[in-house]
């Protein structure tokens, strides 16, 4: 090739070299903009980037019955996401541009329907804000969303930076509103509860310590057992620069799934319990619109095991997951006062007060055995007359119904629930101790807290002298220190009225005036303290027959039943059998019965009182006839019929069904304690809850094969 051909060549590969050689001259000039030149800043910019270790949500163990069978699980559900660290990538406002348009597309699926895109904004705005504290954890704007929003979301996502639609484990109760009340609910902690659980003996023993953001147990099992069911949060650790946008994420430590707890009860006999109770109180309603509610208890007496435990209204915890609408929060949180009775969110068996009628008439016998004021077989004739004075007349209660049962001892007292037979002997008793009675009812478990492993136990009343002094002294002095402050008030506010007066007669108005707030208050003031101190024969009478001042709920009832029938162990109830590996299935912790205290009842009396129910279920017992189709069933029970008011007032003449029972006589396995509101007697509407309770725990079958 001669030099003319060889020439374009040459001109090409000289371009060429030029070409690298200015890049690489730019090349060099950047490296030494970025690294000598600007050194400076863009070390100060990567010494801005800060580390954050953000929490890693765990999934929250499962809860099943006593036989494995499932009530409480985590389900992945598809929810909205608003991750704060990604929609701070918007430039400027341009994030609350954002927001509206995620209202825009969410507004079809709100829980409220009634409103706006601005409203609904507003909304997430806020919700954002409350979420400042963790900057780095995506919010929940909605949760149980469709596919429909699901496809809208997707389809602008581009315009949505920040916004996701993820699948992440939410409580699910498959059960509904079987155990409701006892399971309890999940929800974002309060910054009263961090204080609360940060208490938690587990909790401190391992370290972990309670934050803002966590969802925790509201009530029931999902509150008690939280720190066991919530598992082990993981650490993410997200890199942000100094304008606190995320630069990026790495997992540290992988979350792990809570326990497995498994409870106690027996969801069959449970379901059975709740269906029966449901029938009773529809067919009550029939006559009695009102009534709606009632609750019921079975437990294993030689345990403290809870077998069962039903409250109604009913509560469904699936309503309270995610955003709660009015109606909802109205259902298990009624805001008027006259209401108040109806919330479906109230445990009725563990925190629900109720008089126990003649359920309580086994502690006067107990009390009058033991301090040896009579046997079982000193007949009392049935009349008003035999409490003794005319004055003693006049303050006792006339036999129920207006009956007449002649001559009753013990066994026939209890079968026909005599009121004459346990006055006459309440009497006794506290003629010769009056603390006895409140101390046998506090020794068998009643107006005590049991202990048991739930939160929100009532405490009940059990009364005495010393109780009565001690609880209107208090009263006295309150309504001595309020009549105080109102008459003090009423001088206050007439004496500048009084002097501005124009004349006599405006003046003598004015005094009037006056003088009947002052009368009001006064007779305010008598009313509230009409009651005297000092114990009275009609307390005796009324406390001796399970109605004054007597207060207890349906566990304590159960558990007091439990106690006379076992040999008279007093064990603490709990409801939690143990907890599981949610691996392996092997049980890490096994919670074991606990004896509280053994009561001061002789053998002798307790075996005498236990005939004494079994004569209420044979015989001319008040529930004789509850059983007769059973012919498997031997156990003792007492019906109840217990008045809410005083004589003479609107809820006077308004009766709760108490009833309580063991199974079977010989070596008694469980204890029931049922109460049905305005169900009046215990025997035909509480005592068809503790027949089927048997029955479905014994197998037993009635004569028409049922």
């Amino acid at each position: 090739m001669d030099d003319r051909e060889r020439k374009p060549y040459t001109y090409r590969i000289w371009g060429l070299s030029a070409v690298v050689v200015l890049i690489f001259l730019i090349l060099s000039f950047n490296l030494w903009r970025l690294q000598i030149a600007q050194g400076s800043y863009y070390s100060a910019m990567a010494k801005g980037n800060v580390m954050k270790l953000v929490k890693v949500p765990p999934t929250r163990g499962d809860i099943v019955d006593r036989n494995g069978k499932l009530l409480v699980t985590s389900v992945p559900e598809f929810v909205v996401h608003l991750n704060w660290m990604d929609l701070q990538q918007a430039k400027g406002n341009a994030w609350k541009d954002v927001v509206q348009r995620l209202a825009f597309y969410v507004q079809p699926e709100w829980p409220n329907a009634n409103q706006t895109v601005e409203s609904i904004a507003e909304d997430i705005f806020a919700n954002i804000q409350n979420h400042q504290w963790e900057r780095y954890r995506p919010v929940i704007i909605l949760d149980e969303i469709s596919p429909e929003l699901q496809a809208v979301i997707a389809e602008h996502q581009e315009e949505l930076p920040g916004v996701s639609v993820d699948a992440i484990p939410v409580r699910s109760y498959p059960e509904t509103n079987l155990l409701g009340q006892l399971l309890g609910y999940v929800r974002e902690i309060s910054d009263a509860e961090i204080t609360q659980l940060n208490k938690n003996t587990d909790a401190q023993e391992a370290g972990f310590e309670y934050a803002q953001g966590d969802l925790v147990g509201k009530m029931g099992v999902e509150k008690s057992y939280d720190f066991w069911l919530r598992g082990k949060e993981g650490v993410q650790q997200v890199e942000v620069d100094n304008n606190a946008r995320p630069v990026s994420k790495q997992l540290i430590q992988a979350a792990e799934a809570g326990k497995t707890v498994q409870l106690t009860l027996d969801a069959d006999l449970q379901k059975t319990v709740d269906d029966t109770l449901d029938q009773v109180i529809l067919d009550i309603q029939k006559k009695n619109p009102a009534a709606h509610a009632g609750a019921a208890v079975v437990m294993d007496v030689n345990t403290g095991k809870i077998l069962a435990m039903t409250s109604r209204p009913a509560m469904d915890p699936n309503d309270l997951i995610g955003i709660i609408s009015e109606q909802m929060a109205d259902k298990y949180w009624p805001q008027d006062p006259k209401r108040a009775s109806e919330a479906a969110s109230l445990n009725r068996a563990l925190t629900g007060l109720y008089p126990p009628g003649s359920t309580f008439k086994m502690v006067t016998a107990m009390s009058a055995l033991q301090l040896k004021q009579t046997t079982p077989y000193e007949q009392i004739d049935d009349r008003l007359t035999s409490l003794g004075s005319l004055g003693a007349q006049q303050q006792g209660i006339a036999e129920w119904g207006g009956n007449y049962f002649g001559l009753v001892n013990l066994y026939r007292a209890m079968a026909k629930s005599s009121n004459i037979y346990f006055e006459i002997m309440g009497r006794r008793v506290f003629d010769s101790n009056p603390e006895m009675i409140g101390q046998i009812a506090r020794e068998f478990g009643l107006g005590i807290e049991s202990g048991i492993d739930l939160p929100g136990e009532a405490k009940g009343i059990s009364p005495s002298a010393e109780w009565k002094k001690s609880y209107f002294t208090n009263i006295n002095e309150n309504a001595l220190k309020s009549r105080d402050e109102a008459l003090a008030k009423i001088e206050s506010d007439y004496a500048p009225k009084l002097e501005q007066a124009t004349d006599e007669t405006n003046r003598q108005l004015v005094q009037k005036e006056k003088d009947t707030e002052i009368k009001k208050i006064n007779d305010l003031y008598k009313l509230r303290t009409l009651e005297p101190l000092e114990w009275q024969g009609y307390d005796s009478y009324n406390n001796s027959i399970g109605q004054g001042y007597n207060a207890y709920t349906p566990l304590q009832l159960a558990n007091y039943v439990a106690t006379m029938v076992n040999g008279g162990k007093h064990y603490r109830p709990f409801v939690v059998e143990k907890l599981l590996d949610p691996i392996t299935g092997e049980t890490v912790q096994q919670f074991e019965p606990k004896v509280l205290n053994t009561v001061s009842v002789s053998p002798e009396v307790l075996d005498q009182v236990k005939q004494a129910m079994r004569a209420v279920t044979t015989g001319e017992g008040t529930a004789n006839w509850l059983f007769a189709d059973v012919p498997e069933f031997t156990g003792g029970g007492k019906t109840g019929t217990a008045q809410i008011g005083s004589k003479d007032t609107i809820s006077g003449e308004i009766y709760n069904g108490v009833f309580v029972a063991f199974a079977p006589y010989d070596n008694p396995q469980i204890a029931f304690a049922g109460v049905v509101e305005f169900g009046g007697h215990g025997g035909e509407t509480a005592g068809y809850v503790a027949k089927a309770a048997f029955m479905e725990y014994f197998g037993w079958k009635n004569t028409n094969g049922g």
